[in-house]
């Protein structure tokens, strides 16, 4: 996924004036959404609003528009079939903005992210982590090993400590070195109750092994229910640290309803 607000900052950090492209409206079948964004300078473009004729017109539009030095907003209407020759069928309007400074971005200029909780800087963690970088999540990574701290990973002690600081309805994903930090973890997550995921890293017979020690603690079998272990989507059997993280991703975009 396209990340338009690292690089609208990357461009204006570096005193560029760009086309801000946004599908306001789409109909019928088209091949992007409305909110998709696309940046166009000079002499580059960033993103997609889905390729074809209708990009190469918008991308004229935007070019000339900056030319020109217009100022506001420019509303385009594209019937795609008769006006882009493309074949989906059905109608998008976008609006062009000509930005030169942050005071120059709309309200939207935020997008939604998701906060997502990662423990663990192995193998899969790290793969993960390369995974959701351009997806719509806050990372917040941690580690308790002092030789896996980065200027990403975060050193924590307490895994209580840890789980509260997380925000509400958050993600969170449990693959640490040692099955008894991991679960600790998941226990404390379980007691949160205000969380949309836990995913933990393991067999069939390792959540066995969880389930049946946290029904030993006093866990509801409703609580257990919400503890996702395997992860990732069904039918992907390669076990390569980037397949699972594939295919976990693939999973949280399903769950935030992507």
């Amino acid at each position: 996924m396209f990340n338009w607000q690292s690089r609208t900052d990357k461009l204006l950090a570096n005193g560029e004036v760009f086309c801000l492209i946004t599908i306001t409206e789409a109909e019928g079948s088209t091949p992007r959404d409305v909110g998709t964004i696309m940046l166009v300078t000079r002499e580059k473009e960033y993103g997609t609003i889905g390729g074809g004729n209708l990009e190469l017109q918008t991308i004229d539009a935007a070019r000339s528009y900056l030319t020109n030095n217009r100022h506001g907003i420019q509303t385009l209407d594209y019937i795609l079939g008769p006006d882009a020759e493309q074949c989906c069928g059905g109608r998008v309007t976008l609006s062009l903005q000509r930005i030169a400074d942050k005071q120059d971005l709309p309200l939207t200029y935020s997008p939604q992210t998701y906060p997502l909780v990662l423990f663990g800087a192995g193998h899969v963690g790290t793969a993960l982590a390369s995974a959701l970088a351009p997806l719509p999540f806050d990372l917040h990574w941690y580690d308790n090993r002092s030789e896996k701290m980065s200027g990403i990973v975060q050193a924590f002690s307490d895994p209580q400590q840890a789980i509260l600081a997380a925000p509400k309805n958050a993600l969170f994903l449990i693959m640490t070195h040692d099955h008894s930090l991991d679960y600790q973890l998941v226990s404390a997550v379980l007691k949160r109750n205000d969380f949309a995921y836990l995913g933990l890293i393991g067999s069939k017979t390792k959540r066995a092994r969880f389930v049946s020690r946290l029904k030993k603690d006093g866990f509801s079998q409703m609580q257990i229910s919400r503890l996702t272990c395997p992860i990732g989507i069904e039918g992907i059997q390669g076990k390569e640290p980037e397949i699972i993280a594939a295919s976990v991703a693939a999973q949280l975009l399903q769950t935030i309803g992507y």
